[in-house]
């Protein structure tokens, strides 16, 4: 007869430090300050995010043809 091992069961490991955890960039003492970072980030992304016409302008762009492509950039270039 074989010699059966009883069943371990796993018990996960209990963490350190049972606190918030801290991501990197967001280690602000203040919540006005995190607020105002925010506000700081959400106007730099408005002033990069493409306009409704923009957007379309790119949609057409990427939809024509390789020379109609080589053709708008010649102009653009110009």
């Amino acid at each position: 007869m074989q010699h059966v091992q009883p069943i371990q069961h796993w018990e996960p490991e209990t963490p350190e430090d049972h606190g918030q955890l801290e991501l990197p960039g967001i280690a602000l003492d203040k919540s006005d300050e995190l607020l105002v970072s925010l506000d700081k980030l959400e106007e730099a992304l408005e002033k990069v995010q493409l306009t409704v016409e923009e957007a379309e302008l790119l949609r057409r762009f990427r939809r024509t043809s390789t020379e109609n492509r080589r053709m708008i950039l010649q102009i653009l270039g110009s």
